[in-house]
């Protein structure tokens, strides 16, 4: 008598797995190549030696002072000084430069003459980190050399240092930065993507090993194995994926933490869990949309559109309390909204697990969502009644 159940179940998908290199390709291979890829190439912290060009038409011991500055900082690499506004901007349209800066003539002097000149600066913000950075940097540099200037006058005409220092600098700027004092981009950026396109792939590749049943033809075989109990079916099938998935982000969080030197406040403990939590609520996710659109076709195209937008309302890119209103409760259906929420409370804040409760009750929701469609799985299964690919 053939053996039904849950293990049989199991057992023929590891069978399929060892058989097709395209589950080895979407559970091992990509998310090794992402883990290596966020390791090596994007371990280097903020982006710095930002080419950028100078027209200097001042010429003054002032400018000179400024572009020494610039070149002297780790943000931005005065590759070009060119001698016109035309010949920056042809520079920029070729993609050779983020930024110029045009230094006006009688810069100096309109300097000690309080006439408020202006440094001319230019970037386009296709380019939103590099424009922001460079600025940043030249803001500074300018802040810098206008608070020496008038440091400088008012100790020629004989005041107090300590007198005139509080007259140049009034306020004391006394910033403290939490999670991530060096300014890291990769801190910023990789803690979210890494992770989040491993729980895409768990998504992706969970429509795929239930819709190829359809579209191959062997779904009756499936069901029959599992003694036609479809949770059972689904059960088998996905433990492996499961397992599988949860190990690779869990492997990412330990790179990231161990060898890129990621802040760790918390129980890591915590933090795994919320990662295998998150890959069994896409998994989840994954049901519902193969159980609504049974081709293979149409339900990859529309959870791979699902996927990535969640990247957008996770809240790490554009701030959530800054989206508007009407978007806000949408945030919440996607789970990678909550593992952000757990890597911050957890990773960053080292939060205990009772007051980062919330998402982990979020996360749980979304398990919920496969016995809206089981049904519809089951009567595909057997049926076959759908429009083939």
């Amino acid at each position: 008598m053939t053996e039904k159940g849950v293990i049989p179940v199991l057992k023929r998908e590891l069978h399929r797995m060892t058989e097709r290199p395209v589950y080895l390709m979407m559970t091992i291979i990509i998310p090794s190549v992402v883990i290596l890829f966020f390791a090596t190439f994007l371990n280097q912290g903020m982006p710095s030696s930002l080419p950028i060009a100078v027209v200097d038409f001042d010429n003054s011991a002032m400018s000179r002072l400024i572009i020494r500055n610039l070149s002297a900082g780790q943000t931005c690499d005065v590759k070009y000084k060119l001698t016109s506004y035309e010949s920056c901007k042809t520079k920029m349209r070729k993609g050779e430069i983020y930024a110029f800066v045009i230094i006006p003539r009688n810069f100096e002097k309109d300097v000690y003459n309080h006439k408020n000149p202006a440094v001319n600066f230019h970037t386009e913000y296709v380019h939103y980190l590099a424009g922001s950075l460079i600025m940043k940097e030249i803001n500074t540099t300018l802040s810098t050399i206008a608070a020496g200037v008038d440091l400088k006058v008012r100790l020629a005409k004989g005041e107090n240092y300590n007198s005139a220092m509080a007259q140049v600098n009034p306020v004391k700027n006394d910033t403290h930065i939490i999670g991530n004092a060096q300014l890291n981009y990769s801190f910023y950026l990789s803690s979210v993507i890494m992770p989040g396109i491993i729980f895409l792939m768990a998504l992706i590749c969970t429509v795929y090993v239930i819709g190829i049943e359809f579209k191959v033809g062997s779904s009756r075989r499936w069901l029959v194995t599992s003694n036609r109990n479809i949770a059972v079916a689904v059960a088998g099938k996905l433990i492996p994926y499961t397992v599988l998935f949860s190990l690779m982000v869990i492997v990412s969080e330990i790179v990231m933490e161990k060898l890129m030197g990621f802040p760790s406040k918390g129980n890591p403990a915590l933090l795994y869990l919320g990662a295998v939590m998150t890959v069994v609520a896409y998994q989840a996710m994954g049901i519902l949309i193969v159980g609504i659109l049974p081709s293979l076709r149409t339900a990859l195209s529309i959870s791979a559109f699902y996927g990535v937008i969640g990247f957008t309302l996770a809240g790490f890119t554009y701030p959530h309390l800054a989206m508007l209103a009407a978007v806000k409760p949408y945030t919440y259906l996607y789970p990678i909204r909550q593992y952000y929420m757990i890597y911050s409370n957890v990773q960053i804040n080292g939060l205990p697990f009772m007051q980062t409760l919330w998402p982990f009750l979020f996360l749980l929701m979304f398990n919920f969502a496969p016995f809206l469609v089981l049904w519809n799985i089951k009567r595909t299964a057997i049926k076959l009644d759908f429009e083939r690919d």
